[in-house]
């Protein structure tokens, strides 16, 4: 289930950076920002639900739940998850996965514990119409959280169905907490301490089930435990209701991080009564959920990475295309995280502090407009993007401004929405060198074309497009590239 988004653009693209106006700073077209999702829909409509998003050496990586296979995706920035290729983690290729292990592969993280690298997913057997899901574990042959990967162990649990495993360290010890029951409804959130990352230590407490109206709608299910500790809180975000209702949302579990967590009278009121996180119709989005959470700054920024959908009342099994968001969110004074509301696709939010990428949405740049020849993309295939058509008069587009923040070397991304009889695409860099890159795609898709990379001083610059057929774009992305 790769993430690229179905999309549209004719012609051969020429285009020249010029260096003018050197002396004013950035405008308001700079935009060190992303847009949700960060990854759409790809070309067959396949999702990115349950998505698990960290920071490794530098750089992000995501897992998710795919068709079949574990997979990941790696990129130095945020916004450039979308296409960065989507590697295969787990059945190593050309092997063949035992029957009781075989199907449903769903919600996989990968954790570093002890030095080691550790995958948790969720399987069940393949054609037997049972669902009894289990836990597995995977360990990584080398120091990379790209594997290759051995198999490891099944956790031993009891509960027939058991799915959603995640696994955290506090005061020394290693717990799992899991979503479980008889089926897969009712399902209650449990926990337990592992005497490694393969191995259960005791029996498991159950430490939430469903008890309000959100958390039962379709059917009563608590799942996608996460944790966050901050200022002397564990607190544990689950997955409330069915994913396929279209309500899916977040609850919170809170309880002091130094206490005895199993002790089943720990838990005893820790839950917040009403939902942490939920659909905004206002906003368009709708079953936010079952996501991860990760830090920048050196813990001063927090971001919630979670899936939803942009079609009401839909989600899993009922044709919702769930696609990954990240946002940022804050704490309370009592060590509780404050999410807020689900961002729309229309906003930019800045990127984490990390990044430093200049990102220009082509559809909210000010000078195209007044040219009278962009119309804005509206097709429903662009999930997640917007764009313009610009239509050449004589052979020529309209120049955009890039507002440059630092002088440096950058390399120039453009995101064009492409159809079979694009070629090329060019650049005529500001030493007069000319660059050119074949497309190389399926029939339809979004084209993330890497130019290569470019000396900018600071102040306003202008991109300056050439072509003589209309030309569909997303964006044009400035990564600083490292020294």
């Amino acid at each position: 289930m790769g993430k690229r988004l179905a999309g549209t653009i004719p012609g051969i693209l020429a285009a020249a950076i010029a260096a003018l106006l050197f002396a004013a700073p950035a405008d308001a077209q700079t935009q060190t920002s992303f847009r949700n999702p960060v990854l759409p829909v790809d070309t067959s409509g396949g999702d990115s639900p349950d998505p698990w998003l960290f920071r490794h050496n530098g750089r992000y990586w995501i897992n998710y739940t795919s068709d079949g296979q574990l997979v990941y995706r790696s990129a130095r920035v945020l916004d450039a998850l979308a296409d960065a290729p989507e590697r295969r983690i787990w059945p190593p290729a050309g092997q063949t996965e035992p029957v009781d292990r075989k199907a449903e592969l769903w919600a996989p993280e990968t954790h570093l514990i002890n030095g080691h690298w550790y995958v948790y997913y969720t399987a069940t057997a393949a054609g037997t119409g049972v669902r009894a899901h289990r836990i597995y574990v995977l360990e990584s042959r080398t120091d990379s959280p790209a594997g290759p990967y051995r198999f490891k162990s099944e956790l031993s649990l009891p509960q027939p169905y058991a799915i959603d495993g995640t696994v955290f360290s506090l005061k020394g010890k290693l717990y799992l907490a899991y979503s479980g029951g008889p089926l897969f409804t009712p399902a209650s959130i449990y926990l337990t301490e592992l005497s490694n990352p393969w191995t259960v230590k005791g029996l498991p407490i159950e430490i939430s089930s469903p008890e309000y109206d959100w958390e039962k709608q379709s059917f009563a299910i608590n799942e996608g435990p996460e944790a966050l500790i901050h200022g002397g809180k564990l607190n544990l975000i689950f997955s409330a209701s069915w994913c396929g209702s279209g309500l899916y949302a977040l609850g919170r579990l809170t309880v002091p991080s130094g206490s005895n967590l199993m002790q089943a009278s720990t838990w005893a009121g820790s839950k917040f009564p009403d939902p942490v996180f939920e659909t905004s119709a206002v906003r368009g989005v709708y079953g936010p959920g079952h996501g991860s959470f990760f830090s920048t700054g050196g813990g001063r920024q927090w971001w919630n990475v979670y899936h939803a959908t942009d079609q009401a009342g839909k989600g899993c099994f009922t044709g919702g295309l769930r696609t990954t968001r990240v946002q940022p969110f804050t704490w309370n004074a009592d060590g509780t995280p404050r999410f807020g509301t689900p961002a729309s696709l229309n906003a930019d939010l800045r990127s984490p502090a990390p990044d430093r990428t200049i990102a220009i949405q082509a559809e909210k740049n000010r000078s195209f407009p007044a040219t009278g020849r962009a119309t804005r993309v509206k097709d429903r295939r662009f999930f997640g993007y917007a764009g313009i058509t610009l239509k050449p008069k004589t052979g020529k587009l309209p120049a955009m401004k890039l507002g440059i923040l630092r002088k440096g070397r950058y390399r120039l991304f453009l995101r064009v929405l492409a159809e079979p009889d694009s070629k090329r695409l060019g650049v005529v860099l500001p030493d007069g060198r000319m660059v050119s890159r074949r497309i190389t795609r399926q029939s339809e898709q979004v084209v993330n074309v890497d130019m290569g990379t470019v000396s900018l001083n600071r102040g306003r610059r202008f991109l300056r497009m050439r072509s003589m057929s209309p030309v569909t774009l997303d964006q044009i992305r400035l990564q600083p590239v490292r020294k």
